[in-house]
């Protein structure tokens, strides 16, 4: 019995010792969470002060997320109405803040400060900022947009010669010959319709008549979308550029860890797909080079860029070779790069026109009396460029759409030295520091009472002759000598479908056509949740 007792007595010790030393090591391990959670509070609102420091209109951010809401980071409320009410809360500060995630960002809103960042002061806001967090390891890296200080300058006047007017009449008849078979398409449902009209997905539909001005026009390759529903240049590019979950998580994981991210070689772009685009880039190339083909598009301009700039080199004194030559490589990038800007800008830029053409009757009416009276001068030869480019009403319509619906939503710039920037009076408006971000919120300004009178009305008229808006207000490809270098471009693809259209069809609101574009658009793709849908009406 004695013997019982002791043993028992010896486990209660041994379990008393046992719980604690269970409980010690509990303790030491909520006391180590208790200080990396501390740790990581401490690092998450490190930079939250900044906006105070430095007298910045701001609201109070969240720990570790900032100002963006969760919801907002995957698709769960209206992105482009929040920025509008955000823009109009700040209307008595030139400036105002918004932590996203970390970060401060400054959204400026005062039409000189916006003159002064993008042209006047250049110089200190040359580049912008997070494009090469996440592209660092990517051949997009050594595209125009990602290109920073000397390197982009000396692209950029590489590559400006590619983008005269000349040039573009050069590709005219190719983006043209993708818009007949845009209209061609209508017209074959037309006839399958038992109706005189038909019901049209229009965002599925432009992506097709992109993506074909896309393919021939950056890849000299043939492809007709809307024939060929499958192919494998539209699919890839769609995947591309469709913005998953996924994406959103990697993007946002690149903003906070970007030094861990690059070390375990995560992109948030897929490499594979892109590595396609390259291998058609120099399958063509390398054709072209060995067989002397010479065609109106894009690859020729660049490789015409490209021996250009090994002439200015050959002709250069030594002590200005530091300068890098024109490679395959850069060459492929453009090509990368022209491919997303069209690919999604374009497709979107033209939902929206046709959207607001078919809810304001009057203006589609004005238009096609333009269209059709430069269809009767040409007496069944085909439209030029020359025509196209004259057509008043319709820059008018085009330049009304992309004031509404700019593009780019947004531009940004990386001040690279502390610069204080004044008035023309002297007076101090803003103190940039080297490393600030700056955002100019080109949706919200196009849609701010302060610089349109009536801004959600659809009105052409604004930019009659006589009714010039000041060109730092309207802001649809960017401002200053980093602006969209492919603007022309993008514009005469518009004006060149929008005519073909709007001769052959009336644009009519479908059942489904949206009423309320910026609530029904949510997240980061420029969609209404049930798509954009038109009714087409073959014209007598």
């Amino acid at each position: 019995m004695k013997s019982v007792v002791f043993q028992l007595s010896t486990f209660a010790v041994q379990l008393r010792k046992y719980i604690h030393d269970i409980m010690d090591q509990w303790i030491i391990a909520l006391g180590l969470l208790s200080i990396l959670i501390v740790l990581l509070y401490k690092w998450s609102v490190a930079k939250y002060d900044t906006f105070s420091e430095r007298g910045v209109a701001h609201e109070k951010p969240w720990p570790l997320i900032g100002n963006i809401p969760i919801k907002g980071m995957f698709g769960g409320i209206p992105v482009l109405k929040q920025m509008v009410e955000m823009n109009l809360k700040y209307s008595g500060s030139p400036v105002y803040g918004i932590y996203a995630l970390r970060d401060p960002v400054f959204f400026i809103r005062d039409p000189e400060l916006i003159k002064l960042v993008g042209i006047r002061e250049f110089d200190h806001f040359a580049n912008h900022h997070g494009m090469h967090n996440n592209m660092q390891e990517s051949i997009l890296s050594k595209s125009l947009i990602s290109l920073r200080d000397g390197r982009w300058r000396e692209m950029r006047n590489i590559l400006t010669p590619a983008f005269t007017g000349s040039k573009m009449r050069i590709m005219y008849n190719l983006i043209q010959s993708c818009s007949e078979e845009g209209v061609s398409h209508i017209l074959e449902l037309l006839e399958l319709s038992k109706d005189a009209a038909i019901d049209l997905e229009v965002k599925d539909y432009f992506t097709r008549f992109a993506n074909d001005v896309i393919a021939t026009v950056a890849f000299g390759l043939t492809i007709n979308s809307f024939r060929r529903k499958d192919n494998e240049f539209l699919r890839i590019g769609q995947s591309l550029s469709k913005i998953s979950a996924w994406s959103v998580a990697k993007a946002v994981l690149h903003a906070l860890f970007p030094r861990l991210m690059k070390l375990l070689r995560i992109q948030v772009m897929d490499t594979e797909k892109i590595d396609y685009f390259s291998r058609l880039v120099h399958v063509t190339m390398k054709y072209r080079q060995e067989h002397n083909v010479i065609r109106p598009d894009m690859i020729h301009l660049l490789l015409e860029a490209k021996q250009q700039r090994l002439a200015d080199l050959r002709n250069q004194s030594k002590d200005a070779q530091y300068y890098p030559e024109f490679t395959d490589e850069d060459l492929l990038a453009q090509c990368l790069l022209f491919f997303f800007a069209g690919f999604e800008i374009i497709s979107s830029s033209l939902c929206f026109l046709t959207h607001e053409l078919c809810l304001n009757s009057a203006v589609q009416d004005k238009l096609y009396e333009e269209i059709l009276s430069v269809h009767q001068e040409l007496n069944g030869q085909p439209l030029t460029y020359e025509k196209l480019t004259k057509m008043k009403y319709l820059d008018m319509v085009v330049l009304e759409s992309l004031r509404k619906w700019p593009p780019a939503i947004s531009t940004d710039r990386e001040c690279s030295k502390d610069i204080d920037l004044c008035d023309e009076n002297g007076e101090k408006m803003f103190s940039a520091r080297k490393g600030d971000v700056l955002q100019i919120p080109i949706f919200a300004l196009h849609r701010d009472p302060e610089n349109y009178e009536d801004p959600e009305s659809f009105d052409p008229e604004r930019f009659a002759e006589d009714q010039k808006v000041e060109s730092r207000l309207f802001l649809p490809f960017g401002v200053g000598p980093r602006n969209c270098i492919g603007n022309r471009m993008a514009l005469m693809e518009i004006k060149s479908i929008v005519y073909q259209l709007v001769l052959n069809f009336k644009l009519l609101p479908a059942e489904k056509t949206s009423r309320d574009l910026l609530d029904d658009i949510r997240g980061h793709g420029l969609k209404p949740k049930d798509g954009f849908w038109l009714k087409f009406q073959a014209r007598q």
